[in-house]
């Protein structure tokens, strides 16, 4: 009989995640499922309570919490890996984007993830690693990074602190857009190709959306053993707005100065190589490169 560990992530969202902890735990059970639950308390956290959970016997770990949390708790269960996978994720969207539900064909809504757990197939998907660091969803360097990064001032601020998801990131794009627009001459070598161009961004997808709802990769499947990358060159302001409802919409693909790629390994040297996103989180360098590896099926997911 599976053993299966809750953890939740109190942070996530709006932070209203404790008061949804009763109705998930009911519609578990209404499945047959009574998980034991831990809470995070600080950042990383997630990840030393998925690896405990592992080393204590748990074989499904159930993400209650954002792309955030589920990248966390991935970290966890690939710290056990070598070579074969450890454990099944399951997830519980609580977020603002929940994104990597895209991914896995997964519902959003709390109350019918829930339902699913308890009949959901499991489905071995592929893993993405940039430096030490792994991601299950999209990581990226660039115009999206510095998005990330007003996105987090942002929600500090004032009459901004409920918003989360898409309008946020929408709203981030735009003061990104005016404030810091840099496009710095890129090196990105992928598999046995090399290419050297001024880079707006550079997103490295596993899974087809990201930023709430941007369809940054709409190809993008997570068990086929490939990357799939988008890499947009020297656009200028009116350029970015004129593509920016492209890409909410995934038709991006083939305009000017969007270059899609697919490859396993990915290598990113220059100025875009200071700080990256990574499944929506930030992840400062100071290497001066990053390095895009995919561990393609090392993890279980539970998935519709």
């Amino acid at each position: 009989m599976s053993r299966f560990k809750l953890i939740m992530n109190p942070a996530a969202g709006t932070g209203g995640t404790e008061s949804l902890l009763p109705i998930v735990l009911d519609e578990l059970r209404q499945g047959g499922i009574t998980p034991h639950v831990s809470r995070t308390e600080c950042p990383k956290h997630a990840i030393e309570l998925a690896k405990q959970a592992v080393a204590d016997g748990y074989d499904t770990i159930l993400a209650m919490g954002g792309d955030g949390t589920t990248n966390e708790v991935v970290n966890g269960l690939m710290s056990h890996y070598h070579g074969e996978p450890m454990g099944t994720l399951g997830i519980i969207p609580v977020g603002g984007g929940n994104d990597f539900c895209a991914a896995i064909n997964w519902p959003a809504d709390v109350r019918q993830a829930c339902r699913r757990l308890a009949s959901a197939q499991r489905r071995l998907i592929d893993i993405g690693k940039i430096n030490e660091r792994y991601f299950v969803n999209v990581a990226g360097a660039g115009f999206d990074t510095t998005v990330s990064v007003e996105a987090y001032k942002m929600r500090e601020m004032p009459g901004l602190s409920s918003l989360r998801g898409f309008p946020l990131y929408l709203l981030a794009v735009f003061k990104t857009l005016f404030l810091n627009y840099k496009i710095p001459v890129t090196t990105i070598r992928h598999d046995d190709q090399v290419l050297v161009q001024p880079t707006l961004m550079i997103a490295v997808a596993n899974g087809p959306r990201y930023g709430g709802g941007f369809l940054i990769a709409p190809q993008a499947t997570a068990d086929d053993g490939l990357f799939d990358v988008c890499v947009a060159g020297y656009l200028n302001r009116l350029g970015i707005l004129k593509l920016l409802p492209h890409v909410m919409k995934g038709t991006h693909v083939g305009k000017k100065q969007v270059l899609m790629l697919r490859a396993r390994r990915v290598a990113l040297e220059g100025d875009l190589a200071t700080c990256a996103q990574v499944d929506g989180e930030l992840y400062p360098n100071d290497s001066g490169s990053f390095v895009f590896e995919l561990f393609p099926k090392s993890l279980w997911v539970l998935a519709g």
